[in-house]
């Protein structure tokens, strides 16, 4: 008889401890999945999400330009970096007179981005000597423009 009863007793305790040890390891991983990354890349989301529309009809003006750039990256003596840009237009002519700039950003750590304004070398060239900290991977953004028209590109580029 006194084994019965304490089987009877000792049975429903192991359903509430086994639940118990659910709800505690599930607490702990709540807690630790909100003190974490949060999954936010960008800063200030709602804000890039409500540029959406904005940024799109730029793209539909840029792809109607139908302009057409290339990269070129290599090293100086001095340590620093030379950008070469070359720009032709729908037609495959060097386009000239353009406004170019260019923004350094490493994709895989925080460094200050870097931005230089490219000069015409004539022929659609543009070009810039840049120093930066690292070797490796970098974002280049570059933004040419001449007049009410204006191009953006991005490339991802090696610098040696």
């Amino acid at each position: 008889m006194l084994k019965t009863m304490l089987r009877q007793r000792w049975i429903p305790s192991l359903f509430v401890i086994g639940f118990l040890v659910v709800v505690a390891v599930n607490a702990v991983l709540i807690i630790a999945a909100t003190r974490t990354f949060s999954g936010l890349v960008v800063a200030h989301p709602y804000t890039k999400g409500t540029e959406y529309s904005t940024n799109q009809k730029t793209l539909a003006a840029q792809r109607q330009l139908n302009w057409t750039h290339g990269v070129t990256v290599s090293a100086n003596a001095d340590g620093s970096v030379l950008l070469q840009v070359q720009w032709t237009d729908q037609a495959g002519l060097a386009l000239g007179g353009l406004s170019v700039t260019a923004t350094f950003d490493r994709p895989v750590e925080r460094l200050p981005v870097q931005t230089v304004t490219l000069q015409d070398r004539g022929g659609g060239v543009y070009a810039a000597a840049v120093t930066l900290p690292r070797q490796g991977l970098w974002d280049l953004r570059l933004v040419a423009s001449r007049g009410e028209q204006s191009f953006i590109a991005a490339d991802r580029i090696q610098v040696p």
